[in-house]
């Protein structure tokens, strides 16, 4: 947009990139080598400073009839793209601290690690604490695995990692500054905690009309970090016509 001499401005609540910041490696550019997630975001958040956009760390807690509603303003506009990702699927009973967390980048300092759930963010964020050095434990509620078998390789073969199948969580309990993990196998005792067992999409904010967009994961599209990039270009596209500016 740009490109196209058309000002744009940009909400953000956290940090630019989102849950891409937690991925291990980022390998679905085939122009860019593999990189870790925060690299990536680097990127990003450099390239959307260079491009002359609007930068404002405000959450969004409503958007309605092009108007954008955060905790300190209200923002009208012509048009509103939401790429507003994903929210965690949440277990209330297991939040009995702070060192119970959805995403990686919000774990405390730990040496032992558990993670609940099975697919490509359990297994991302297995990786990344393996790489620093930590003892992590793995615990799938069936036999299932649904990450992708490269990241299963690579955390199986770190001697620090074990995987626990058919193994869900009954309950968790705050031991002093640790956590209990209380299983069908056992009772385990660890650092913290990472949920991972599904995420959906965060749009309960947005109200639909024919110049509001959602794009990306928070579409309900796959997630991948390519896949909503090139949906968010093509509705800026999309807008760019309505407009006939192409």
């Amino acid at each position: 947009m740009r490109r196209y001499d058309v000002e744009v401005v940009v909400f953000e609540k956290n940090r630019v990139g989102g849950l891409l910041r937690n991925a291990y490696l980022v390998e679905n550019f085939p122009i860019f080598p593999p990189a870790p997630g925060e690299k990536v975001c680097e990127i990003l958040e450099s390239r959307l400073m260079e491009s002359g956009a609007i930068f404002l760390k405000e959450e969004v807690i409503k958007v309605s009839n092009r108007r954008v509603i955060t905790k300190k303003g209200s923002f009208l506009f012509d048009y509103v793209v939401v790429a507003s990702g994903t929210v965690p699927k949440r277990i209330s009973d297991f939040e009995v601290s702070d060192k119970v967390v959805y995403e990686f980048s919000e774990l405390p300092e730990f040496e032992k690690l558990a993670i609940y759930g099975a697919g490509d963010a359990a297994f991302d964020g297995a990786l990344k604490a393996l790489e620093g050095g930590k003892e992590v434990h793995l615990f799938n509620r069936g036999s299932r695995i649904r990450a992708l078998p490269l990241l299963v390789k690579r955390a199986r073969n770190f001697r620090r990692f074990s995987y626990h199948e058919n193994c869900p969580v009954f309950g968790v309990k705050a031991e002093g500054d640790r956590l209990k993990l209380i299983t069908e196998k056992g009772e385990f005792i660890f650092d913290a905690l990472l949920i991972c067992i599904g995420r959906v999409p965060n749009v309960s904010f947005v109200e639909k009309d024919d110049r509001t967009f959602i794009v990306g994961d928070a579409k309900g599209s796959f997630r991948q970090a390519s896949i909503a990039m090139g949906n968010a270009v093509e509705t800026a596209m999309e807008i760019l016509k309505r407009e006939g500016r192409i």
